[in-house]
């Protein structure tokens, strides 16, 4: 009995941090899982630069309002509510990004090695513009990876600039929330 009873225990311990990292996952997740397809689609349209600034405007709004309680639902901290909404709404934004230039036979993978995206990565901050050093090395990667730069066309390049921009502000927004 008191062997069942260290076992049942032990498992007890051993799932604690699955459970912690099911619940953190739940928190970065909230917004995205909560958020209509065809309302993604349109947040990611609009960070493409696609729409008006009323039509945006409204998109923001409707993110805010899921943002607002998914932060009351994980009670998360009023300090954290800005990041959790730019982390939320880039990686709406990204996700979208990501399948949107696929569609065009590109490659977000590209991007991510090319300004060193990821966990573990530098993360530049693209807040504001890229610089043409960044820029060079993206269209320098697609060239590496066999890539006809002179077939890609403008907006092809602004889906690659907005998903860059995308990436910057999820894994530097990720960063900033502690759970």
């Amino acid at each position: 009995m008191l062997k069942s009873l260290m076992a049942g225990a032990a498992l007890t311990l051993a799932a604690l941090p699955i459970m912690a990292t099911a619940q953190e996952g739940a928190k970065f997740d909230c917004v995205v899982a909560a958020v209509a397809a065809d309302t993604k689609a349109s947040i990611g349209a609009a960070m493409a630069g696609a729409g008006d600034d009323a039509s945006r405007d409204a998109l923001f709004k409707q993110l805010s309002t899921v943002t607002e309680d998914c932060v009351a639902k994980h009670g998360i901290a009023d300090a954290q509510k800005a990041a959790y909404f730019d982390y939320s709404l880039a990686r709406i934004s990204r996700e979208w990004l990501v399948g949107d230039i696929a569609k065009l036979n590109l490659s977000s993978a590209i991007v991510d090695k090319a300004l060193d995206f990821g966990p573990a990565g530098a993360n530049p901050d693209l807040s504001s513009d890229m610089s043409e050093d960044q820029i060079m090395k993206i269209v320098q990667a697609y060239i590496d990876s066999g890539v006809d730069i002179e077939k890609v066309d403008t907006t092809a390049w602004e889906k690659v600039g907005a998903y860059a921009a995308a990436t910057s502000i999820y894994w530097n927004k990720r960063k900033l929330l502690p759970f």
